[in-house]
């Protein structure tokens, strides 16, 4: 007869892994909207994994500022805010262009082909026609944080590229709900594409000062974007009154 293993005390660990993996993925995605109320429980539930470890994954996401503990009003996913989209921009903008200016002093050759071969991927993912094309736009932003990863890969900071790789996991927050409106004009597009690819051809021709300036400009027109859609943002991310119990 076989025996069915219970989880217990030892998979606590991994558990809390995994569901800080998923909790922050959904998080990020906005599958969980800014301000809705975490009920262990319900989490417990739709995660398949025991209170412990999603408690273990709560603070994690805390301590990102995914999620916000609040008294007796307990786990809340981190609200959105103009405010906090401006200073994302700002410190966007000081941080990756000072380690994308270090990449282009340091970086070799094997560099250079994973900077073209992640913009190759990038221009060839396809756009989501709507809010609900979520395997579309996974794949779209998976490319994006790849080629801009890229670019940075070699300044030879791990503190740096981690502080980056946490920007703009937050700021895609605020970009993947007006994905659907760039996607859906030419113009925007055509400007976005155009600018990843003059971006990568500044960076790997060594013109550090132009390739600074195309990539403030880039993170500036994402901003504009997002700052003229935010009540159509705020409204499509607005999370439902929490149940009561």
């Amino acid at each position: 007869m076989s025996l069915q293993r219970v989880p217990g005390d030892d998979d606590a660990p991994t558990l809390g892994l995994e569901a800080y993996a998923r909790l922050r993925r959904d998080l990020i995605a906005g599958q969980l909207p800014p301000g809705q109320r975490l009920r262990l429980r319900q989490l417990s539930a739709a995660y398949g994994v025991g209170i412990a470890p999603l408690r273990e994954a709560l603070s994690r996401l805390v301590s990102e500022q995914l999620v916000r503990v609040e008294g007796n009003r307990g786990y809340t996913v981190a609200p959105l805010s103009l405010e906090d989209l401006h200073d994302l921009c700002r410190l966007r903008i000081d941080l990756g262009c000072s380690a994308l200016r270090q990449s282009i002093a340091r970086g070799d050759a094997d560099w250079e082909a994973e900077i073209l071969a992640a913009l190759h991927r990038l221009e060839r993912a396809p756009l989501p026609a709507s809010h609900e094309d979520r395997v579309t736009i996974d794949q779209w932003e998976q490319r994006h944080d790849r080629f801009h990863a890229s670019l940075i890969a070699a300044c030879r900071s791990p503190w740096l590229i981690h502080f980056c790789d946490v920007l703009s996991d937050h700021f895609q927050r605020y970009r993947r709900a007006v994905i659907v409106v760039t996607a859906g004009s030419q113009e925007l597009s055509r400007r976005v594409r155009e600018e990843h690819r003059t971006l990568a051809e500044a960076t790997v021709s060594r013109e550090a000062d132009r390739a600074a300036n195309i990539l403030a400009r880039h993170f500036e027109g994402s901003l504009d974007v997002v700052a003229r859609n935010y009540e159509a943002v705020t409204r499509s991310l607005r999370a439902p009154a929490p149940a009561d119990g």
